[in-house]
């Protein structure tokens, strides 16, 4: 296993992580079996980071990751948890919000805690509240042993999140895919000048950088056998400044396959990145409409966002993941109207600085999205 040293302090985690936080369930309860056996799995091969939060798995994540980690020494990994905002209401609630995680996790400390998913709102719900200041207590105790923060917001709120505080770690969203989304590449490299560790996740987008279209991933399987996921582990991996990787794996096989990208890990070589810089130009001629998100098609006649279904349309036009379109495509419609009650009245296209036949590509959406009607 790769390991990564956090500079100069004693800190030493496995570069791939266990986001233990989309475990598989069964009859509305975690799969105890499953689970304990891909946590075993990973323990054995050497993984020592397990990242979890109290949201996830309908607020059993916590305690099922406690009863894992409980039956290995506490010293001989690192656990991270987060204050989600979404479950606290006040700064009352965020005082006793650890010590309920403590005792579901069943430890008296937290290696890695983080203010979870940091973002416009919540920063000002930090300011507000004085959590700072909480969390240097926490870690004064010994409750908690380093602070961090994850982030899902655009790069101006990443460095006024940044400059709040002397970070321990910094966790962002990073793949070959999204260097010029939310921090993109250029926060990761503020993080590395000013030598913060930095945990990554969605390494492999959601797993849309496991399984696309063999046509477009060609360079890859040309080159190598190597599964479509380790090309986006390794290039996330081959920035010094991550020590951290993480990935939230529910099935053995996804344990095993990072597992052996990580037992003898090498970062890309020129040729590689190459490679992957054709995949990432192939993957974004495959859009399917060339819309830019600008929105002078709204407000629609009928209801119907036009932006939000053409984002649906390009990621399944990429990645071709109808589970992932299903998923995006269910939680757009709870706001907006059914694509077939479009009356095509032509108004949002004479809006479009881009000249989309937007009536047109809707009526191809479905064509092409059948699974949507």
């Amino acid at each position: 296993m790769e390991y990564r040293k956090w500079y100069d302090r004693d800190i030493k985690t496995s570069l791939l992580g266990f986001g233990a936080m989309r475990l598989k369930t069964k009859d509305g309860e975690i799969d105890e079996e499953k689970g304990l056996a891909l946590f075993d799995h990973a323990y054995q091969n050497g993984i020592n980071y397990f990242d979890t939060a109290m949201p996830y798995t309908d607020g059993k994540n916590e305690t099922f990751v406690g009863k894992a980690l409980k039956r290995y020494p506490r010293e001989s990994f690192y656990l991270a948890s987060k204050l989600s905002f979404g479950m606290v209401n006040s700064k009352e609630e965020v005082l006793g919000f650890l010590e309920r995680q403590l005792a579901g996790l069943q430890t008296n400390y937290l290696d890695m805690y983080l203010l979870h998913a940091m973002n416009k709102e919540r920063l000002q719900n930090v300011k507000e509240w004085d959590v700072i200041e909480i969390l240097k207590k926490w870690k004064t105790e010994g409750k908690i042993r380093n602070i961090g923060f994850s982030f899902h917001d655009d790069y101006d709120t990443f460095k006024e999140v940044l400059a709040m505080n002397d970070w321990d770690f910094v966790q962002i969203q990073l793949n070959y895919m999204d260097t010029d989304i939310q921090q993109g590449i250029r926060g990761y490299r503020d993080l590395e000048q000013r030598k913060i560790p930095v945990v990554v996740m969605e390494p492999v987008k959601g797993g849309k950088l496991a399984t696309f279209s063999p046509e477009i991933a060609k360079p890859f399987s040309d080159y190598s056998s190597a599964s479509m996921a380790s090309w986006a582990l390794r290039w996330v991996g081959s920035l010094p400044g991550v020590k951290v990787i993480l990935s939230g794996m529910n099935e053995m096989e996804q344990m095993v396959d990072n597992i052996t990208t990580f037992r003898d890990f090498r970062p890309l070589s020129v040729e590689e990145y190459q490679k992957i810089y054709q995949v990432k130009s192939a993957l974004q001629k495959a859009i399917a409409v060339d819309c830019t998100n600008c929105r002078y098609c709204l407000p629609c006649t009928v209801g119907i966002d036009i932006p939000g279904n053409f984002k649906v349309f390009n990621g399944f036009a990429m990645y071709n993941n109808e589970g992932d379109a299903k998923r995006q495509f269910s939680n757009l419609i709870r706001n907006s109207t059914l694509l077939s009650e479009c009356i095509e009245c032509g108004k949002c296209a004479l809006e479009c600085p881009q000249h989309i036949r937007i009536p047109e590509e809707l009526k191809r959406m479905l064509e092409k999205m059948p699974f949507l009607k």
